[in-house]
């Protein structure tokens, strides 16, 4: 039989279809490649959701007794004086004045919101505190990401800003919330800055215009965001060649910073002018300062020679030939942001932050490679080979959370939880008294104290955050006395005595 012209040949026929089995071998390839690839995408996704959910049970574990804390001190006059009483018109400008050196402007933004929503209630702003505290823990796995660190040592790093009991009271105690402020807006700057640097790129006017009102937010927040600038020099002396720096965003923030401290020394509420924030340049409160600074944030409580020993050691690894840039950025953060409180007397804890981040993740980045080293070794004896590598480095990264959460413990119980206990008694004892007696005033009126258990003007802040009337003048006996024709024309009467506040008129 003779063939069709028309049709293909058996031939043709079955190239065709050899030719239609292999793209669907080469489809099917493909699907398994696309396979494989959400496969290891969903695993990555699972590592994070465990490395998040493992620091958040971290964070909770520590720091969940925070909300029964009361109130510090402090707090009533941060919130009277700085904020309530100046008015909202001026918190609002006092955040673009800086030169003017308005009290830490940013703090008013944390207090007034939660004062008028929950008034003279703790726990919201416990909460508040806890949340920013959160926040820094992301941003500090992220910005040692972005200097080099390897996922390990992030997450190490990022497990030491969750919880140090040597900062003990930046945990509970809502006054060192611009600490806490001051830490975020900081480390946002510098995760922003280095997320574009890294690529290599330049930042755009609009950029620049982002990171000029973080670092405004870090300088309004605390004066230990001066050393910003210092700290963006450093990133690029390190991590860029010559050829390739950008100096405008740092000489953005240098402007910034010498508007801020104008402020802090000449400005209308002056910060050199408050007791306790007047430097003194001396030999002997450098070596103090190391000394408060290792024995916090370090544990270690040692004289001049183990300051000496530790500066020794951290200079050898961070400028030691084929030293990770990582660790040299560490010792210049290390250098440079302690030196707004570096020669201020009795600085700690909570005031001890941002350097305390700089020195996780410079020790997280060094115990991280002592791991994996160790773990190389090992993985070489025939006791340990069968193991691997990974779970021998996973091992012993393992044992060092274990040391270090028992040495929070241990501190946290020892140290830190008998000061909560007692923080703020006296403080919250009056408020008690104002809940229970719940007194009202008119407008314009004037309220007299005839005794109160304070010896500065705390039941001063505290009645005006309790009447919440700009109009209202609150008057001390006891520290401002009005004559007997004065107490007579005054509205409103109180007595605190024996634990009790009563009305007398």
């Amino acid at each position: 039989m003779q063939a069709n012209p028309g049709q293909p040949s058996l031939v043709q026929r079955l190239l065709s279809q050899v030719k239609y089995l292999g793209s669907q071998v080469k489809y099917l390839g493909s699907q398994v490649k696309y396979l494989g690839s959400q496969v290891k995408y969903l695993g990555s996704q699972v590592k994070y959701l465990g490395g998040g959910l493992l620091l958040g049970a971290w964070f909770l574990y520590f720091s969940r007794d925070v909300l029964g804390v009361r109130f510090a001190p402090d707090d009533m006059m941060n919130v009277d004086n700085f904020y309530w009483t100046p008015g909202t018109w001026r918190l609002f400008y006092s955040q673009f004045l800086i030169w003017r050196g308005y009290y830490r402007p940013m703090g008013g933004l944390f207090y007034l919101p939660i004062l008028s929503l929950w008034g003279l209630h703790p726990a919201p702003y416990h909460v508040a505190l806890s949340l920013v505290l959160a926040v820094n823990v992301y941003l500090v796995y992220r910005l040692a990401r972005l200097l080099g660190a390897t996922e390990w040592a992030a997450g190490l790093a990022a497990l030491v800003a969750c919880y140090h009991a040597g900062l003990g009271n930046l945990y509970y105690n809502t006054a060192f919330v611009y600490d806490a402020l001051c830490g975020c807006f900081f480390l946002a700057a510098l995760v922003y800055y280095c997320g574009i640097r890294r690529r290599d790129r330049r930042l755009s006017i609009g950029q620049q215009a982002i990171l000029a009102a973080l670092v405004l937010c870090a300088m309004n927040s605390k004066e230990m965001a001066l050393t910003l600038p210092a700290i963006l020099l450093a990133y690029e002396w390190i991590y860029h060649p010559s050829g390739s720096r950008q100096h405008s965003a740092v000489l953005m923030a240098a402007c910034l910073a010498s508007l801020d401290l104008y402020g802090k020394v000449f400005g209308y509420d002056a910060l050199t002018g408050m007791e306790g924030y007047r430097p003194v340049f001396t030999w002997q409160r450098f070596v103090d300062y190391q000394k408060t600074f290792l024995g916090d944030a370090a544990f270690w409580h040692t004289g001049g020679g183990g300051v000496l020993a530790f500066w020794a050691a951290v200079s050898y690894l961070a400028w030691r030939p084929g030293a990770r840039p990582v660790l040299r950025f560490g010792w210049l953060f290390l250098v440079f942001t302690p030196l707004p409180i570096e020669f201020l007397p009795g600085k700690s804890q909570a005031c001890l932050y941002i350097p305390m981040l700089g020195l996780a993740i410079f020790a997280a980045v060094v115990f991280a490679d002592l791991a994996e080293a160790l773990a190389d070794v090992l993985s070489g004896e025939p006791l340990f080979r069968h193991l691997g590598r990974p779970i021998l480095a996973a091992g012993l990264i393992a044992a060092g959370v274990f040391y270090w959460g028992r040495q929070n413990l241990h501190c946290k119980q020892v140290s830190v939880k008998p000061v909560m206990a007692a923080l703020g008694a006296q403080t919250w004892q009056v408020i008690e008294q104002f809940r229970a007696l719940d007194p009202h005033v008119r407008p314009h009126s004037h309220v007299a104290f005839l005794h109160d258990p304070f010896t500065e003007w705390d039941m001063l802040f505290i009645a005006d955050l309790w009447f919440r009337d700009r109009s209202v003048t609150v008057h001390l006996q006891r520290l401002a006395p009005l004559n007997e024709a004065e107490l007579s024309g005054v509205g409103a009467v109180f007595d605190y005595r024996d634990g009790k506040l009563s009305r007398v008129r």
